[in-house]
């Protein structure tokens, strides 16, 4: 897995940053896609850069064709960690209504899959 940093951009210039890792440049690309789409109400645009390289420059996400249920479920973990991070962070994306929006709705999807593997355990442990 590399690291990657997307930069959020709107007309006043960059407005967020955050790092993550990706297996290939795809997911990568993926998952600044869907960061910025969830800061979309304080960015238009992003920059994604994968060390010294250039990966994606100003480029407006493409949110019809992509959501976060696309991203494979480890990626979902990371997209949580990414969003609660740029949430906590003191840039301006951090206000972003749309993302506090979108951590509760990848949160409420992440808790079922976690409260059945619990329960799963649970029933597995109460067998043996």
């Amino acid at each position: 897995m590399d690291t990657y940093r997307v930069f959020f951009r709107n007309a006043f210039g960059i407005v967020g940053r955050q790092d993550f890792r990706a297996g290939d440049e795809r997911a990568a690309v993926a998952m600044a896609d869907i960061l910025c789409e969830a800061c979309s109400d304080k960015c238009d645009s992003f920059d994604l850069w994968r060390g010294v390289r250039c990966v994606v420059q100003q480029r407006a996400p493409r949110f019809p064709r992509l959501r976060a249920d696309a991203i494979a479920p480890e990626g979902q973990s990371v997209l949580i960690e990414c969003e609660e991070a740029i949430r906590k962070s003191q840039w301006t994306v951090a206000s972003s209504d749309r993302l506090l929006i979108r951590l509760a709705e990848l949160r409420a999807r992440s808790r079922p899959r976690d409260a059945g593997a619990s329960s799963q355990r649970d029933r597995q442990a109460q067998r043996a």
